[in-house]
């Protein structure tokens, strides 16, 4: 319920959430009176299309390690690939990587084809579209890096950390990396007077302090 099915591609199926739709028509919205009816509804293709390419990567590194098809649902600020894997450390950073890799590469392609194509640049629609999903990506990109749960950045920490210790270590290191620098973010928001980003990071650090807990009051069986 309040969930599209878009299809599927090599088996991994795409959902669209109703809350992604909320997201886009907020970034739509309040970009109006700025930018203008015409170019804030760019926002719908930029998001639409970042968001499914950077999910796409995680799916296609995951088949590329022989994991099958994945399940990829767009929702809320972003998206997420599911598949039940087995995955050893090394190869789910990779797969954690792929996503922030693919979007830096999407904004690089973008620039150099518009760069390379006179016609691109003189036509109102892909002069202003490109551009734009350029610097999007970019953006995606570098949010996505951040070391913060449930950002590919946190992966990527907690399976380096998963490559040379424990399960249970890593998972305690990377939840409070997660939480203090959510925390620091949050305050280098508010001095910036982004109050979205700030309210953004408070449920990404809200989500790290819930796992913390839930992990606290966990007990294996022989503890």
């Amino acid at each position: 319920m309040g969930r599209i099915h878009l299809g599927s591609i090599l088996g991994t199926t795409i959902t669209l959430d109703f809350s992604f739709l909320l997201v886009v028509a907020f970034f739509v919205v309040t970009d109006v009176q700025r930018a203008g009816m015409r170019y804030a509804l760019l926002w719908i293709p930029v998001l639409f299309l970042s968001v499914l390419l950077h999910e796409l990567a995680h799916a296609g590194t995951i088949g590329a390690f022989g994991f099958g098809p994945s399940q990829i649902v767009l929702e809320g600020i972003g998206g997420v690939t599911i598949n039940q894997r087995k995955a050893r450390p090394w190869q789910d950073l990779i797969i954690s990587a792929a996503g922030p890799v693919s979007s830096f590469l999407l904004a690089w392609g973008i620039e150099a084809l518009f760069a390379a194509t006179p016609g691109l640049r003189r036509d109102p629609f892909f002069s202003a579209l490109l551009p734009f999903l350029a610097r999007a990506n970019i953006w995606w990109g570098v949010l996505n890096l951040l070391p913060v749960l449930p950002l590919d950045g946190y992966g990527v920490v907690r399976n380096f950390l998963r490559m040379i210790l424990s399960e249970r270590t890593a998972f305690v290191i990377a939840i409070w990396i997660s939480m203090l620098a959510g925390a620091a973010l949050i305050v280098l928001a508010l001095l910036n007077r982004y109050f979205l980003g700030a309210l953004l990071l408070l449920w990404f650090v809200r989500s790290s302090f819930l796992q913390w807990q839930l992990f606290r009051g966990y007990r294996r069986p022989d503890d």
